[in-house]
């Protein structure tokens, strides 16, 4: 998955992926069967990734006497790409991981169906209202896209008092590695937080940055591939486009501070784009009572538990007390969310638009 693909189907561009069934058969033998679409790195963050996933998957099969098939997609986008294409006759009951920007297109195309949990009033309000009011999809998680750096090769105080036009200076733009918009979910939200400061705040062209670092900053398909180069000394990228809560991954699993989280500051005030993903019932489900049961179980706080130390993001239920190390995270309620200053509908009307101008603007 290399290779970028033109909008079409998509709204954000799916890169082009054979999916892989990732485990099964847990329950009965000739029990139905409840079927979940995923990415492939939910829940694998943690120490032991595989007790995580037996316990979220598996043990609720056990509980309700079913199988559970988790078939997992290199990336949310992908993941939509299949929803739609099956839309009509879908083989899964139930998706996880469609963000802020996806439920656009997921809606559009009438692949999901609208389900209210009797457990929602255990999440967020805040989080609900923002990912999907009508509750296609309902939080299961949260965090900040931010600017992770390594602070022995780059100095901490520039960092906390960073601006996106400090990277106009090509020696802070030859540091940077970020990721493809229209290939990464990541990328995308990055884009929206750029688009929505410009546009909001500063009043400017939003394309004046990405014309300002072209050709130094490097952009690349995934988060995955970005990470990998942040963490190569030799490739000389020590900035990267990822989380807020990346510090707390790195204090809880190497004991250590090294790697920092920074947003954009200006007048003192810092500015942040907020994503937030969510768990839906598939349009057609051929088990729609497991999908729901499931749907309520994910959003339990024995599943909830789970997210800040295996996902690295924030639980959206407020039954869930965070570790001690995630006071090395961006606190999302500290800063000024950019969400509030996009629209859903100038997201979903302008989107398509955006990422055109945004290949026409790296390209020069």
């Amino acid at each position: 998955m290399r290779r970028r693909l033109v909008l079409a189907v998509l709204l954000v561009v799916a890169v082009v992926a054979v999916y892989q069934l990732y485990i099964s058969t847990i329950g009965r033998r000739g029990e139905e069967a409840l079927v979940i679409y995923t990415y492939e790195s939910l829940l694998r963050w943690g120490k032991d990734p595989d007790a995580v996933w037996d316990k979220v998957f598996y043990e609720f099969g056990r509980r309700h006497g079913c199988n559970v098939t988790v078939i997992v997609f290199s990336d949310a986008g992908t993941m939509l790409k299949a929803l739609i294409e099956e839309r009509g006759d879908p083989r899964a009951d139930v998706v996880i991981g469609l963000d802020n920007v996806l439920i656009f297109q997921a809606k559009k195309w009438g692949v999901l169906e609208p389900y209210t949990p009797p457990n929602i009033g255990d999440i967020r309000p805040e989080l609900v209202e923002s990912l999907d009011p009508e509750h296609y999809v309902v939080p299961y998680d949260y965090g900040l896209i931010a600017f992770v750096y390594d602070s022995e090769r780059v100095d901490p105080e520039v960092m906390e008092s960073l601006t996106f036009e400090d990277f106009y200076s090509p020696e802070m733009a030859s540091l940077l590695v970020i990721e493809d918009p229209t290939t990464s979910s990541t990328g995308t939200a990055f884009l929206l937080w750029q688009i929505a400061y410009y546009e909001k705040v500063l009043g400017r062209d939003w394309k004046e940055w990405w014309r300002k670092v072209a050709g130094r900053a490097k952009v690349v398909p995934s988060w995955g591939e970005a990470y990998d180069i942040f963490l190569k000394e030799e490739a000389g990228r020590p900035v990267v486009v990822s989380y807020g809560t990346d510090p707390a991954y790195s204090l809880y699993f190497y004991e250590s501070t090294r790697y920092r989280a920074a947003l954009v500051y200006r007048s003192g005030k810092a500015y942040a784009w907020l994503q937030i993903e969510g768990i839906g019932l598939v349009k057609g489900a051929k088990h729609p009572e497991l999908a729901k049961k499931f749907i309520e179980w994910f959003l339990s706080p024995e599943v909830q538990e789970l997210i800040p130390l295996n996902q690295w993001m924030y639980p959206a239920s407020t039954k869930v007390r965070l570790p001690e190390v995630y006071k090395a995270a961006i606190d999302p309620y500290s800063v000024e969310l950019l969400n509030t200053y996009l629209t859903p509908e100038e997201v979903s009307q302008n989107l398509e638009r955006w990422l055109e101008e945004w290949r026409e603007a790296v390209s020069g």
